[in-house]
């Protein structure tokens, strides 16, 4: 039975369909712009992974770099994981991981460190992933903490910080 996903080690041959998938996802952001992630380029060795589907359609992307046998979905930037678009769902996100999770032991990594897109930058509501890593029975590692400023609604200052 052919796979339903396959994947690929990211190469310059796929930036402009990496930086068109992240403009069209919803939960991409600037940091996932190649021109951005290469910026580290020279103390980080990218293991960025595209998938794609049965069709040849590209269904997900995972910025990412190799630290020995670990795979961390990216060191150099403050959040990482899958970037998908609006046709990403439950059962494919879990065949995404299952098919990862294969891919990454036959290449002999050891240990895949995972960040999440924080919801606050998704323009869909995109919690596929942190389901499918309950379902792997990942391990939580740490939990960072979010400060968001809204433009429209500013935030006081207390008075003594204003003077």
């Amino acid at each position: 039975m052919k796979p339903s996903v396959r994947i690929e080690v990211y190469s310059p041959s796929r930036r402009e369909s990496w930086d068109a998938f992240v403009r069209r996802s919803k939960n991409g952001t600037f940091l996932f712009f190649r021109d951005y992630m290469e910026y580290h380029g020279d103390r980080l060795v990218d293991h960025s992974l595209l998938l794609w589907d049965d069709k040849a359609e590209l269904i997900a992307l995972l910025p990412a770099n190799r630290r020995g046998a670990d795979l961390e979905s990216h060191a150099g930037l403050t959040y990482g994981g899958f970037v998908t678009d609006e046709r990403m769902k439950v059962p494919r996100m879990l065949e995404v991981f299952r098919r990862t999770l294969e891919f990454l032991r036959a290449e002999g990594f050891r240990r895949l460190v995972y960040k999440t897109v924080p919801s606050i930058y998704h323009r869909v509501p995109a919690e596929e992933d942190r389901y499918a890593l309950f379902r792997c029975g990942a391990r939580l590692y740490r939990r960072d903490v979010l400060t968001v400023a809204v433009p429209s609604r500013p935030v006081g200052f207390q008075e003594r910080r204003r003077r």
